[in-house]
């Protein structure tokens, strides 16, 4: 069953640099957020979407190898206002191109969405469009 998990994934987070990516949020000096609208998946009060961080300075993993972007997918509980992590992939270039040098598939636990904060404004697009 991981492994299924694990192919599903790479097929899934492989498109990055071909989604159709929106800017969420006005961006910072740290980065800038984007959701891809494509990936929503709803299943009663959940939704499933990508989102992505694109780095303006490069940033490391724990393993000292550089990434300038991360693709997530994140799970979103419409009706209880909750977020989390699903997976993620670091990307070497910007805008998730370039080699993965590290990836995360280990479900995070419930958040609160936060008024105001890009949690969520992610959440709007995952659970409201």
């Amino acid at each position: 069953m991981r492994w299924i998990r694990g192919i599903l994934s790479l097929v899934f987070f492989s498109t990055s640099a071909f989604a159709d990516w929106t800017a969420v949020g006005a961006g910072d000096y740290i980065a800038s957020a984007y959701a891809d609208r494509a990936t929503v998946q709803r299943s009663g009060a959940m939704a499933k979407m990508s989102g992505m961080y694109d780095f303006r300075r490069q940033d490391f993993t724990p393993a000292g190898l550089g990434l300038y972007s991360t693709v997530v997918l994140r799970e979103y509980d419409c009706e209880k206002r909750r977020v989390r992590l699903l997976s993620s992939i670091d990307f070497a270039g910007q805008m998730g191109t370039g080699a993965a040098v590290d990836r995360s598939a280990r479900a995070g636990r419930w958040e609160d969405i936060v008024a105001g904060a890009l949690d969520e404004a992610f959440w709007k697009i995952a659970c409201k469009d």
